[in-house]
């Protein structure tokens, strides 16, 4: 059950100790970078890590094919609807979205944790 609690609260709080972190070390003043910028990583590390601990199958792969197919998605919209590629925005963007989309899977994997 300590194990249920602790995989509910790491994103909770992954966020604080980061957005904390930022606020202590003024790092928005210093480089371009936000919180969620951060946060991705240990998401995506806590996902890998408590899929495996609980199923004994890394959800790790899986991911990286569901990002990977994002990622040409949004290549191929910015092509053909814009005609121009920004690397930039691109991965500002996609970067955002792959944040969006690790916590949207961190959240269904604890709702399924809980209702099994």
């Amino acid at each position: 059950m300590l194990t249920h609690i602790l995989i509910t609260l790491y994103p909770i709080l992954v966020f604080i100790i980061v957005a904390i972190f930022f606020n202590f070390f003024h790092i928005r003043e210093h480089l371009p970078l936000n919180v969620p910028d951060i946060v991705t990583f240990f998401l995506i590390f806590g996902l890998h890590k408590f899929s495996h601990q609980i199923t004994q199958v890394s959800l790790l792969p899986y991911f990286l094919a569901l990002i990977s197919a994002m990622a040409l998605i949004l290549l191929l919209l910015d092509l053909f609807y814009y005609r121009v590629f920004v690397p930039k925005q691109f991965l500002k963007f996609f970067w955002r979205t792959t944040f969006f989309i690790t916590l949207v899977l961190y959240i269904a994997m604890v709702v399924i944790l809980f209702t099994k």
